[in-house]
This record gives structure tokens, C-alpha cells and sequence, in this order.
């Protein structure tokens, strides 16, 4: 079983996700917060469950959708999974998003 890591930014980025929806309902945003981490944490025994993110076409950099966002992560090896940014789906990707 991998590790699965936060890098700070995607705990922020997940933090600014919350407080947002939190202004229409507290409710709509617990739910989304935790399915979030709930689906990261699916990675601890399943790396490979994401897409490949198609900006990249690189097998170790992966994402997840959850509702409108995408859950950007990073094969380390086959210990570790990094969480490395969580953004909206309608956002133009930008590679320095990533490490």
C-alpha cells in the first residue's frame, strides 16, 4: 500500500474549495471537501485509478475528477503518491501547477 501525501498548495487549494462553497451552503461544501480526501485516499491501493492528464501525456502525472474539480497527483514510486494541486475543470491547466 503507497503513502499518499499533500503538498501544502493542494491542502490550501482544497482549504479555498471549501470557504467557496461554503458561502451558498456549508453543507455542499463538507460533502465535496470530503469526497475529495476520501477518493485521494482510494490512491493508497489504487495509483493508477486517475487518467493520465491529457496536457501532459506522462503516466506518472494522473488526476481524479471529483464534481467539477480535478485532483492533481504524481506517482512518486511505487511507495509514495503525491497530491500536488486541486483546481477547477474549467480552468486552462498550467504546468506549474505541478512539481
Amino acid at each position: 500500500m503507497a503513502e499518499v501525501i499533500w503538498t501544502i498548495k493542494a491542502i490550501e487549494q482544497v482549504e479555498q474549495i471549501g470557504l467557496f462553497i461554503e458561502r451558498d451552503s456549508p453543507f455542499q461544501a463538507r460533502r465535496v471537501v470530503q469526497l475529495i480526501i476520501r477518493e485521494a485516499r482510494r490512491l493508497r491501493e489504487h495509483a493508477r485509478i486517475g487518467k493520465m492528464i491529457p496536457e501532459l501525456e506522462e503516466d506518472r502525472y494522473r488526476e481524479l475528477r471529483i464534481f467539477s474539480y480535478r485532483v492533481l497527483y504524481k506517482i512518486m514510486d511505487e511507495d509514495q503518491i503525491a497530491i500536488v494541486g486541486v483546481v477547477h475543470g474549467r480552468r486552462l491547466f498550467d504546468p506549474r501547477w505541478l512539481p
